[in-house]
């Protein structure tokens, strides 16, 4: 599962796992992103479950993980790639603007590893990868 999943990273890291026969789902806020990323993925011949939410968004997040799990199953591993990525220095932002990014930045990986952790550790394995 690639949450994040855009043009860079995020493709990479789904074409890479897709190479070696692992279901995909991809999380992006965007439909336009999730279907160049998916195009990418499919001519490798394994499940792709796409799905738009936002990670700064709980309920969207959490509402796609779960689909994910009732799709593909939980999934081996969780990258996390979604940031607010910004050139600033200390101070340079407004309140606001810290806050949105720590939302995407922190909030969301810790809401996706909340939601799938206990469960991966009930099953004895899963991987959860912050980029």
């Amino acid at each position: 599962m690639v949450i994040g999943a855009g043009p860079g990273v995020g493709r990479s890291v789904a074409r890479r796992f897709a190479q070696e026969g692992m279901p995909i789902a991809l999380v992006a806020r965007t439909p336009g992103t999730l279907s160049n990323v998916a195009e990418a993925v499919a001519s490798l011949a394994v499940p792709v479950v796409s799905l738009p939410a936002d990670s700064a968004d709980e309920t969207a997040l959490r509402a796609a993980l779960d689909t994910v799990c009732e799709e593909i199953g939980l999934p081996d591993v969780v990258v996390y790639n979604a940031a607010v990525i910004q050139p600033d220095s200390p101070g340079e932002l407004s309140v606001r603007a810290q806050l949105d990014a720590w939302s995407v930045n922190v909030v969301g990986a810790l809401t996706a590893a909340a939601h799938v952790a206990p469960a991966m550790a009930r099953r004895g394995s899963g991987s959860i990868i912050v980029t």
